[in-house]
């Protein structure tokens, strides 16, 4: 039991990137050549409307499976796409630094993302009783929400 615990925590590991503003279908053959060309990936199977790729790299004279997902991620409402690469027997450092090279592909073709939107503020409750002229703790027998007696409303 002890050789089990023992053994490496990355067997498993995936490295993700940062959330990223670029629509999914723009980065779909900027991701794919980026295999192909930047790491001299073999890639075995691919699905665009799924957004993964499965490939072989190879390194040290040894082929390593390897997956590489796009995730659509909301933000603010908004759909972002994340990258997660995952190489077999390999370290993490490894999958890190292919995400990191994507993001730099990724900006050098298609430019910066563009900036979040920012979702606008949900009307709160509250706000719409004090714009109304009623006081938010007040209920509406005019006792506050602590049971104390009704407030006087002249001065």
């Amino acid at each position: 039991m002890v050789l089990l615990l023992a053994l490496p925590a990355s067997a498993s590991a995936r490295s993700e990137g940062r959330t990223l503003t670029y629509a999914r279908d723009h980065v779909w053959s900027t991701t794919v050549r980026f295999l192909v060309v930047d790491e001299k990936a073999k890639v075995i199977e691919k699905d665009s409307d799924a957004g993964y790729v499965l490939f072989d790299l190879k390194e040290d004279g040894k082929s390593y499976r390897g997956s590489l997902e796009i995730i659509t991620v909301l933000t603010n409402g908004q759909p972002n796409i994340k990258f997660a690469i995952h190489v077999h027997d390999r370290p993490l450092w490894r999958e890190a630094g292919m995400v990191e090279r994507l993001e730099k592909k990724l900006r050098a073709e298609l430019g910066t993302p563009p900036p979040a939107k920012k979702q606008p503020p949900k009307d709160d409750p509250k706000d719409k009783d004090a714009k109304d002229g009623k006081d938010a703790k007040d209920n509406k027998d005019g006792k506050s929400q602590f049971g104390d007696e009704p407030r006087s409303t002249t001065p």
